[in-house]
This record gives structure tokens, sequence and C-alpha cells, in this order.
């Protein structure tokens, strides 16, 4: 490779680092709703009071139910990771740092103005704060089953993995607990 390719290709790939990085940004503020199906050895009578005190328990209030009872929505306020904002910042300092060191190569006389893009590195943590607060829906459904219950939730990716995580996976050797995904 010329060397005369060497800087630009360099910008290029730099570049690419930082447009990246904004698509990272935007995903972590991005709602993921699935919904997922479980079957339960377990009556609706007995199941329905555990599946509201967790989520009670959660931070989730009561907001709807169907009129026959079947459909439940929960309602709760979604903070922010403190965690991941700080994250986000320090990779927004370094992306931005990879940069200014690539323009102050490319442009010797300006490119030290380039370091000025780092002041912009606290535009991602701000971004994250004000997107990823926001008010999150639990929709369950209970329905009888043969075996007991069929249990249907549509919700946020990781609140369905940490239901399942807490709820589920302690009860599986002692009960019967089929999933599927929908």
């Amino acid at each position: 490779m010329s060397s005369n390719l060497i800087y630009p290709s360099t910008l290029l790939l730099t570049s690419l680092l930082a447009i990246g990085f904004v698509f990272f940004i935007r995903a972590s503020t991005k709602e993921r709703i699935e919904t997922q199906e479980w079957l339960i050895a377990q009556p609706i009578t007995e199941l329905a009071p555990r599946l509201k005190q967790y989520f009670q328990q959660r931070g989730y209030r009561l907001d709807a139910v169907s009129a026959d009872g079947t459909e439940v929505t929960f309602q709760g306020q979604v903070a922010a990771s403190p965690l991941v904002a700080a994250l986000l910042f320090a990779l927004a300092v370094a992306s931005t740092t990879a940069i200014a060191l690539v323009l102050t190569v490319l442009f010797p006389k300006g490119g030290i103005l380039a370091f000025s893009l780092i002041g912009l590195a606290p535009i991602a943590p701000w971004f994250y704060w004000r997107g990823a607060q926001r008010l999150e829906t639990v929709r369950v459904w209970l329905q009888p089953h043969e075996i007991g219950s069929q249990l249907t939730l549509e919700g946020h990716r990781d609140e369905l993995i940490t239901f399942e995580d807490r709820v589920l996976r302690p009860e599986a050797e002692v009960r019967g607990i089929h999933c599927r995904d929908s």
C-alpha cells in the first residue's frame, strides 16, 4: 500500500468507528419488546397472585385488567443505569480522541483544534439518560391448560429474561415448566 493512502484510510476507519458508536448509543435506548409463552403445572388461581406480587416487587403497578380477567397490564418506570452512562462517556471520549489524533496527523497546522471534539463526549450519556428513562409496560395473559396454566408475557426482553431466571428457573425442577418463544 502506498504511504499516501495510510492516513486517509486510517481516517476512514476511524470515521466508521464513530458512526458505529453513534448507532451503539441509539441502540442503548431502543425498546426491545418480545413475547414468550410458558406452560406451567400450576392452576391460574395460585399463579395469578404470585405474578401480581412479583411485578409489584419489581416496581410495576397494576394498570389494567381485561373484562374476562385473562389479560393484565402492569406499568413501571424504568431507570437509566449510571454504569451504562459512564461506559458510554468513556467510549465517547475514546472515539473522539481517536478521531482528533487522526485529524491532527492529517492536518498538522490546524489539527490540534480537532481535540475540541472531546467536548462533545458528554452528549452520549445525556442522550442515553434521556432515552433510557421511560414508562415500560408488561402484559400478562393467563389461560387454563390441561397441565395447569398457559402464561404469556409481552414486555422488554430484559424483563422477560429476569422473570424467567427469578421465577421460573427455581421451580423448573419442582414443577413442569415448558417455554416457547412467540
